[in-house]
C-alpha cells in the first residue's frame, strides 16, 4: 500500500473524517485485534484516518498509533516508494547518465548529515534492487558497509529461481559483520533464492596457492557462476586509512603502498584502480581469489551503490573505467563529481 508522512495535516476534502467522534464505541474487527500494525497500516494510509481517529477506533493511545506505524515501516507491511524517475530526473543524475553512459542514476537528496550516506544509500539501493530484480536472475554481489544496508532494507520477495553469488572471497569476519558470504546470505534470504558462497579465502598467502585452489573443480564451478551474473552489485572503496579493505583484512596499509604509488584511488571487489578507472595492478592480485575487473565489465547490470564525500576520487574512477551501468548515490557525492568533470 501507498505511505505517506506522519503529520497530522490533511487537505480539506478530508475534513469530513473529523467528525468521526473520540468517543464513539466502535467494535473491533476480529481478525485485526491479534495484528494492530495491519490495522493502523491500512487505516492510515489507505483510509487516510488522522492518528487521532484511528487511536479512537482502536482504542488506544495516540503515541501507541505512532508506534504501530513505525514498526509497520520497519516490519516492511508498508513500502514508501518515491518514484524512481523523479530521482532519475533532476539535472545531477541527467549529466552524470550523459557524461558516463549510465543507464540509471538515482542521488538520494541532502539530509543535513543527519545519517551516514552508507544507510541511505543502501535503503535506496534496496529499493531499486526491489524493482529491477527478475526470477531467474544472477546476481553477484561484492561486499561493504553500503551493501549490507542495502541487504538489510531489502523487502522479502519470492524469487526461487534465482541465484545470489559471492564473487570475492571470504574475509575476517570480526569487524562489524560486513564480510562478502554474509551480505551473499542475507540478500538470498529477502529473495527467497538460492546462495551460492565463494569457498575460499579473498587472499591467500601465495600465488601457487591460489593457482593451486583455482584449479580445484569446487572453485571452478563457482567462477563459472560469477561469469554467469546477470547484475553484478557491489560498493567502492578508498585507498584512505579508515578504508574497508583494511579493516576487512584484505591488504595491509603497508602492502597498499605499492598500490597508492601507482596511482590507486579506489577499491572495487578488491581490485584497485587508478582515477582513470584503470586497474593497477600488484602482488596482491596474485594470490587473490575473486572476481577480476575484466569479468566485472562483461555482467550487464553493474550496480554500485556508494557515496560520502571521502569517496568522490574512487567512484569518478569507477565511472571513468565504465564498472558503473547503475550509480546509486547521495546529493553531495554527486556535485563532487559533476564539479570535475
Amino acid at each position: 500500500m501507498p505511505a505517506r508522512s506522519h503529520g497530522e495535516e490533511r487537505p480539506a476534502r478530508l475534513q469530513r473524517r473529523e467528525s468521526v467522534s473520540r468517543t464513539s464505541a466502535v467494535p473491533r474487527p476480529g481478525e485485526y485485534q491479534c495484528d494492530p500494525l495491519l490495522w493502523a497500516s491500512w487505516l492510515y494510509h489507505h483510509d487516510e484516518l488522522t492518528q487521532s481517529q484511528i487511536a479512537d477506533l482502536m482504542g488506544v493511545s495516540r503515541a501507541s498509533v505512532v508506534n504501530y506505524l513505525q514498526q509497520a515501516r520497519d516490519q516492511h507491511y508498508v513500502k514508501v516508494v518515491v518514484r524512481q524517475e523523479l530521482l532519475n530526473s533532476i539535472e545531477l543524475a541527467q549529466n552524470l547518465k550523459a557524461a558516463f553512459g549510465l543507464v540509471e542514476c538515482m542521488i538520494i537528496p541532502n539530509d543535513g548529515g543527519l545519517r551516514p550516506p552508507s544507510e541511505r544509500i543502501g535503503k535506496a539501493g534496496a529499493r531499486y534492487l526491489d524493482e529491477i530484480l527478475n526470477n531467474g536472475d544472477i546476481l553477484g554481489v561484492a561486499w561493504g558497509r553500503t551493501v549490507l544496508a542495502l541487504a538489510e532494507s531489502l523487502p522479502e520477495k519470492a524469487m526461487p529461481n534465482s541465484f545470489v553469488v559471492q564473487v570475492i572471497g571470504s574475509q575476517r569476519s570480526s569487524y562489524d559483520g560486513f564480510t562478502a558470504e554474509e551480505c551473499v546470505a542475507f540478500i538470498a534470504r529477502r529473495l527467497h533464492a538460492r546462495s551460492i558462497s565463494l569457498h575460499a579465502p579473498a587472499a591467500v598467502s601465495n600465488a601457487a596457492l591460489r593457482d593451486a585452489l583455482m584449479r580445484e573443480s569446487a572453485i571452478q564451478e563457482q567462477f563459472t557462476r560469477i561469469r554467469a551474473c546477470t547484475r553484478l552489485l557491489f560498493g567502492v572503496c578508498t585507498v584512505k586509512t579508515n578504508s574497508l579493505v583494511y579493516a576487512s583484512g584484505l591488504i595491509s596499509i603497508e602492502e597498499s603502498k605499492h598500490y597508492i604509488a601507482n596511482g590507486a584511488v579506489g577499491v572495487i571487489a578488491g581490485r584497485f584502480i587508478d582515477a582513470e578507472g584503470g586497474w593497477v595492478r600488484g602482488p596482491m592480485d596474485d594470490r587473490m581469489i575473486g572476481i577480476t575487473l575484466e569479468d566485472v565489465l562483461k555482467v550487464p547490470t553493474r550496480i554500485a551503490v556508494a557515496g560520502g564525500p571521502d569517496k568522490t576520487d574512487a567512484i569518478l574512477g569507477a565511472l571513468r573505467g565504465n564498472y558503473i551501468t547503475a550509480l546509486i548515490t547521495d546529493e553531495a557525492t554527486a556535485k563532487n563529481i559533476v564539479g570535475r568533470l
